[in-house]
């Protein structure tokens, strides 16, 4: 038994050791993976800017980014890839796209400024067009990939001094020629979409291609666009006709996407219909030679590594890409009864159902295995059943043989009557115990072995006697030898007429297998230890959902999940087993990076990979569970930090540009009322040599509240004035004074200032507001610019204050706290009023964005906050809310600003 218990074992140590293994792996891989080595030398990551003329969802650009994403990451380098879209396919057709061309023109001419990539790839001719007419001021000594339609590059693209680029010869000769091929009693060939194909030149091949056809093939050139007039027209076609879609249609103005309009074509349609987009295929149309998207990002992203491995871009030659490959539906072909034999070699066939074998193969070589092995079986038993028949008429003459056999065996083996005398042994009994067979025959274990010991054999032997027919014990003794650990097997042995006659006993010495046993037991903690030294959660899972491994750091994920519990107690696994499955099925790793769960309330991310067992024979797979927050978090931290940044040099351009007009309109409006004033003597002797009385024409002025209007507009005039003001401080640091202030103080003048602002008292009433202070008594005093500080926590305290007047909170309350840490001070700003979601939180910083109705903010007041703590201060300034659940704003200031020390 316990032999048969050795390969479990080992099979359970192979699982460790791929485990230890697969750990050291990923420990050592994230080392190697840091960017910045010891000695800080790691080359820095390469860059590529991607401006594709549509926007995702559309097949063709999904497509290329697929070819283009999948070869920069397989390359081995560092490429950090940033995406760009323009959007024509979505917004071409609005009055407003010059201006939102122009506003992306100024902002990829910032980033860019910020950050130049070493090349860039033009998807198309809008992007193409885009960049040539603005590539002097955004990046003009820039390597050009670009990647289109035609028949050779652009001549647009020759204005550029470093241009390379592959492009797509749609293949439209062929898919007639083959659509001919199916249809020889076709006669004529009405084109669909004509007039929404975006490049003119792409329309140049379609009828130069078709030119080839005539006479033989008459063409038709639809002229609408639309959907419903497509559709009747397809309805009045005869047997002669063919349908080639080039296009998709359009319904109520708006361009349909490509599996809707070739569903409603194809259903109209009597006759096949041909396409040459990829996007067209499965929805309908019987097929031709399809473009792939994916294919053309391929090489063109292969013509950009070569770039970046440093070859100049006017030495690699412009590619001109295949035009495709024949695809087909089969169902469209049976729909129209053509032969599938006429098309195309090499063609690809969609949907073609698999006969029996083909759908099941692994089960039909399975079934006959199975089968052959049972009748194998058959045959090895029915030899089997011979051969016993044989052994019972020869058994008399056995007996020798049985002797001869344990004589032969290499473990001891001895009998006993029921007495417990020993009636024979074997060689191998002789040497284990140093015991001539005379020494042993007739004598009991009193004789051959001391006390207790002989007593322990002696009632082990009455009690197989007595219970029978086998027995099995582990026993540790001394021998000659030293002492060893032995397993007894013993059997009872019956006379003719069934009653026992003895016992055989068959000695195994596993001193060996313990000692082995031990050491497996020692490397199995070993590498246990390996892996709970992992600060990562590590559990296994097998394919029915039983865990069967983990560490110590997976307790808190799995709960009170014990081994072998089905993943139903552990709800967070239960969540990934259809992943855990996937990743057995295709044997490979499966990474889900970022996974958001909720915990305690607090909304948390967490990295998880799963790595299946297959290769050592188990149908199991190890799951690895990282906690990603915080490092989450810092991504948002960044992000913000550079959208900040990227903003306040726009902010303070827009201030400028705003002040001198206004100021000239507040001047005139202050002129223009001192000439109005009729005490005034030059205002008098101009109202009389021009015959008007002044005090008439103050009355008149008063009747028609021009002068009111007047005033009215020289106060709207100073309210921009004051939100120039604001933005111009939003884009620099204060001029004021940098001290050591008092934090607790610098709270309390802030919330006495707002309890004592008529403004804020009257609009928010502060009486029905309770304000809580929690101030640290021993918070450090902090280097910083009092006034700024104060603004920020005025600021603060209003946004509060306004969030509470919409909340239905029966006791609405602002709590206010400073906390003194090891190097910086904690300033929290927290309410119970109504809280915002999460896209209002990623945005709450941003200038110009505000939830109050308009005239009641600027939409600067947080944001030139965010600039006063990150910028002038070097500190932080987060949020943290969720709807109904209250906001509380965090400050974070460090003791000493070393920017301003």
């Amino acid at each position: 038994m316990v032999l048969h218990r050795i390969p479990h074992r080992l099979s359970r140590l192979l699982v460790l050791l791929v485990l230890g293994c697969w750990v050291f792996l990923i420990s050592t891989g994230a080392q190697g993976a840091d960017p910045v080595g010891d000695a800080g030398q790691s080359a820095p990551p390469a860059s590529v800017l991607v401006l594709h003329s549509y926007g995702r969802g559309n097949s063709r650009t999904d497509g290329l980014e697929i070819g283009i994403g999948k070869v920069l990451s397989q390359s081995g380098l560092n490429v950090r890839e940033t995406l760009e879209y323009l959007q024509a396919d979505r917004l071409a057709k609005l009055s407003q796209y010059p201006r939102i061309l122009e506003t992306k023109r100024a902002a990829l001419a910032a980033q860019l400024d910020a950050a130049p990539p070493n090349a860039v790839l033009l998807s198309d001719k809008q992007a193409m067009d885009f960049w040539v007419d603005n590539f002097s001021a955004l990046a003009p000594a820039l390597p050009v990939v670009f990647c289109g339609v035609g028949e050779a590059l652009p001549s647009k693209l020759h204005a550029l001094e470093r241009v390379t680029g592959v492009v797509e010869r749609p293949g439209f000769e062929d898919t007639v020629k083959t659509a001919i091929t199916l249809v020889p009693g076709a006669r004529k060939l009405l084109v669909l979409g004509f007039e929404t194909m975006n490049f003119q030149a792409v329309k140049d091949m379609l009828v130069r291609d078709l030119e080839n056809f005539t006479p033989k093939l008459a063409v038709e050139y639809f002229p609408s666009p639309v959907i419903a007039a497509m559709e009747g027209r397809l309805r009045e076609l005869g047997p002669e006709w063919l349908v080639l879609v080039v296009g998709r249609p359009e319904e109520n103005g708006r361009l349909m996407l490509s599996l809707d309009g070739a569903a409603r074509i194809c259903q109209a349609s009597p006759v096949p219909v041909f396409a040459v987009w990829n996007s067209w295929m499965g929805y309908g149309p019987v097929g031709g030679k399809i473009i792939d998207p994916v294919e053309q990002g391929r090489v063109a992203g292969e013509l950009v590594l070569e770039i970046l491995r440093g070859r100049d871009a006017r030495d690699v030659p412009a590619l001109a890409h295949n035009n495709g490959t024949f695809v087909f539906d089969y169902n469209a072909l049976k729909r129209f009864g053509l032969d599938e034999a006429l098309l195309p070699q090499d063609s690809v066939l969609l949907n073609k159902p698999v006969s029996f074998y083909e759908g099941h193969t692994e089960m039909v070589w399975t079934y006959g295995v199975v089968t052959a092995l049972l009748f194998v079986l058959s045959g090895v038993l029915g030899l089997w059943v011979a051969y016993r028949r044989k052994v019972l008429a020869q058994q008399a003459g056995q007996v020798s043989f049985v002797h001869s056999l344990m004589e032969g065996m290499p473990t001891p083996v001895y009998y006993k009557d029921v007495s417990g005398v020993y009636q024979g042994c074997n060689q191998a009994f002789e040497k284990f115990f140093n015991r001539s067979r005379e020494m042993v025959v007739g004598r009991t274990a009193h004789d051959l072995t001391p006390g207790d010991l002989a007593v322990h054999f002696e009632a082990q032997d009455k009690a197989l006697i007595a219970g029978g027919p086998t027995q099995t014990f582990e026993q540790e003794m001394d021998t000659p030898d030293g002492r060893r650990q032995v397993v007894f097997n013993k059997a009872l042995f019956f006379n003719a007429d069934g009653r026992a006659a003895g016992l055989v006993g068959v000695i195994t010495d596993i001193t060996v297998h313990r000692q082995v046993e031990r050491e497996l037991e020692g490397a199995r903690n070993y590498l246990q230890g390996i892996i709970d030294s992992s600060p990562s959660a590590i559990v296994c899972v097998d394919r029915s959902g039983r865990i069967t491994h983990t560490n110590v750091s997976a307790a808190s994920y799995c709960g009170e999940s014990k081994l072998g519990c089905a993943l139903e107690e552990a709800p967070r696994l239960a969540k990934l087993m259809d992943s855990i499955i996937r990743a057995i099925d295709e044997d490979k790793p499966l990474h889900l990076p970022k996974r958001a769960y909720r915990e305690n309330g607090e909304l948390r991310f967490e990295d998880v990979v799963i790595y299946p067992l297959s290769a050592i024979g188990l149908s199991e797979a190890v799951v690895r569970v990282e906690d990603a927050t915080e490092r989450v978090r810092l991504e948002e931290v960044l992000v913000q930090t550079e959208k900040m940044m990227s903003v306040g040099g726009l902010a303070a351009g827009m201030a400028h540009e705003i002040n001198n007009p206004l100021g000239g309109i507040m001047q005139s409006l202050q002129v223009v009322l001192n000439r109005l004033r009729p005490e005034l003597p030059a205002n008098l002797e101009a109202a009389a040599k021009s015959g008007c009385d002044m005090g008439s024409l103050r009355a008149y002025l008063e009747r028609r509240e021009i002068l009111s209007l007047l005033s009215g507009a020289r106060t709207s005039a100073q309210r921009a004035a004051g939100i120039v003001a604001n933005m111009l401080e939003f884009s620099r640091r204060s001029g004021s004074a940098w001290l050591q202030e008092d934090v607790g103080e610098l709270v309390e003048k802030a919330v006495e200032l707002c309890q004592q602002d008529y403004d804020l008292s009257k609009r928010y009433d502060f009486r029905k507001i309770t304000i809580v202070k929690e101030l640290d008594p021993a918070c450090p005093a902090v280097h910083c610019s009092a006034q700024q500080i104060q603004q920020v926590i005025l600021n603060l305290i209003r946004n509060a204050a306004q969030a509470l007047t919409t909340s239905a909170a029966s006791e609405p309350r602002i709590t206010v706290r400073a906390v003194g840490k090891a190097d910086h001070v904690t300033i929290e700003i927290e309410d119970n009023g109504p809280g915002m979601d999460e896209a209002t939180r990623r945005k709450v910083f941003e200038p110009f964005f505000t939830t109050k109705s308009p005239g009641q903010g600027t939409g600067l007041g947080l944001s030139i906050s965010y600039f006063i703590i990150t910028e002038n201060h070097g500190g932080r300034i987060s949020v943290e809310s969720e709807a109904g659940r209250g906001t509380r704003f965090i400050i974070e200031l460090p003791l000493e600003n070393v920017r301003f020390a």
